[in-house]
């Protein structure tokens, strides 16, 4: 289920700043945003309903009893996602689905707000591709992320529309994503928001882009990252730049100049936006979790390290489920602001 901490229901809307509240309803949606709102079709059913047919307007017949049986699963779905955003005193706007890349837009009348979030990587072939895509491609003179730039053109314009429509309602836009939806969230930021009276909240985000491309931002741009998560230490910030030297350095013939070529096409990332650090933690009802802002490269290394070792090295998958940022920031949330009545 989703939004079940009621307590944490009432976001302070009326500023863009950081908020331990907004923070945690964000990562809901983001959640949200992996559950499959444009329906699906089975292959192996598709296979196995057309393994009988051997004419042309049998098959024709069949694949279209199956679209049709697709709309309805996607209707159906489309609802249930509608009610899951009620919780939140959300309603669906719209959704995206075009190449492997969806989204959603919802708005709140009772929290006068927009959102738009987007779904992270999943176990399919676009998502896979998205991700390994991680040569850089020049923007408006910024370096993006292709894969990342690729999967976000696939949805922009049907976006653009939609928020275009919306306008008329005069609420913030406010724009999430964890993981490949962070990436695709930060996209959207500086591409259709760059201005926005919202902001923007990742969890578990990779680099997207040079250090330029965040200049022009002015919306606010609050990065998430749990413990030894390792998706947001990919691409690597420093690392091409020293196997370069090194490739440079001993010359082997032919490897050397062809792994610099292309490790020069991977330089160049950094993130954007201020950092919130969720620290390990070794209480279930995560009491002892603290929640750092924009902690230095040593202080996060020696976390890594330690929080890696201790968990077999396990903890770098583990603290990347988008459910775990979620209790986190709901316990944090609900800790930090117990019995004073000041919630932030």
């Amino acid at each position: 289920m989703y939004f079940e901490n009621k307590s944490l229901l009432s976001p302070p809307t009326n500023r863009a700043a950081y908020s331990d509240r907004t923070a945690w309803i964000m990562a809901e949606l983001a959640r949200l945003a992996y559950f499959k709102f444009e329906g699906s079709i089975d292959i192996e059913d598709v296979a196995n309903s057309l393994s009988t047919e051997s004419d042309s307007t049998s098959i024709r017949k069949t694949l279209e009893k199956l679209l049709d049986d697709k709309q309805q699963t996607k209707d159906k779905a489309n609802a249930e996602l509608n009610s899951y955003l009620s919780l939140c005193d959300f309603n669906l706007v719209a959704i995206f689905n075009t190449n492997g890349t969806q989204a959603f837009l919802a708005s709140s009348r009772a929290y006068q707000i927009n959102v738009l979030s987007f779904r992270g990587t999943e176990a399919e072939i676009q998502d896979i591709k998205a991700d390994l895509k991680a040569t850089t491609i020049e923007v408006d003179g910024h370096k993006i992320h292709s894969g990342f730039y690729q999967a976000f053109s696939g949805v922009k314009e049907d976006i653009e529309r939609e928020l275009e429509a919306l306008k008329g309602n005069g609420y913030p836009l406010y724009i999430t994503g964890h993981s490949l939806g962070g990436a695709l969230a930060l996209l959207a930021t500086k591409f259709l928001a760059a201005d926005s009276m919202g902001a923007c909240y990742t969890f578990g985000s990779p680099r997207v882009a040079s250090s330029e491309f965040g200049d022009a931002i002015k919306t606010p741009i609050y990065r998430l990252v749990n413990a030894a998560d390792l998706v947001p230490r990919v691409p690597p910030a420093y690392a091409q730049h020293i196997l370069i030297a090194l490739f440079e350095l001993i010359r082997i013939p032919f490897l050397s100049k062809m792994l610099v070529t292309i490790l020069k096409k991977t330089v160049g990332y950094c993130h954007h936006g201020d950092m919130r650090f969720l620290t390990a933690c070794s209480k279930s009802d995560y009491s002892d979790l603290r929640l750092l802002q924009n902690p230095n490269i040593i202080d996060r290394a020696m976390r890594l390290i330690t929080r890696l070792i201790s968990t077999g090295f396990k903890a770098g998958a583990t603290d990347h489920f988008v459910l775990g940022y979620s209790k986190k920031l709901a316990a944090y949330a609900e800790t930090r602001n117990k019995g004073d009545g000041a919630w932030s």
